[in-house]
């Protein structure tokens, strides 16, 4: 049974997965994008204006006209964490299919060890490299070097 190798370059706002085809004419490897996703974000965030609460905690604490600005405290983080979740899924999907033997994976550094942390015991096992680099603006031709240079 013939198997896939997938390269797979991601950050917080964009995941490529490509695929290692063995060109016909020339006998090298080349690669084929299979997958692309982008957090939608502005679906996601809450759409209405902040809101103003009465500050003070008890009564007559309150001065008439007084209010405080509703900040959404820790929003970037919450979206952060949902969206390294849903990296997780999709990366899951990608390469828990029986067709794929080994993939390799470059992710933003902020996120890699979370990403791993996130993964599948059986996605995992078949990750033979990781990267703490973002490499998603990256020409794919390109890609394969990166990996080899790390593992050298």
């Amino acid at each position: 049974m013939n198997t896939e190798k997938l390269i797979i370059v991601a950050d917080l706002g964009l995941l490529r997965a490509y695929r290692e085809v063995q060109g016909l004419t020339d006998r090298q490897p080349h690669l084929e994008l299979v997958a692309e996703w982008t957090p939608a974000t502005d679906a996601e965030r809450p759409n209405e204006s902040p809101g103003r609460f009465p500050r003070g905690s008890g009564a007559g604490s309150q001065v008439p006209g007084d209010l405080s600005a509703g900040e959404r405290q820790h929003l970037e983080a919450e979206l952060s964490r949902r969206h390294l979740g849903q990296l997780a899924g999709h990366i899951n999907a990608l390469v828990a299919r029986t067709t794929v033997g080994t993939a390799r994976l470059a992710a933003s550094a902020p996120i890699h060890k979370q990403l791993l942390d996130a993964l599948h015991p059986q996605v995992r096992a078949k990750i033979r490299s990781v990267l703490a680099s973002n490499l998603t603006r990256t020409h794919p031709g390109e890609l394969p070097e990166h990996f080899a240079r790390a593992s050298a």
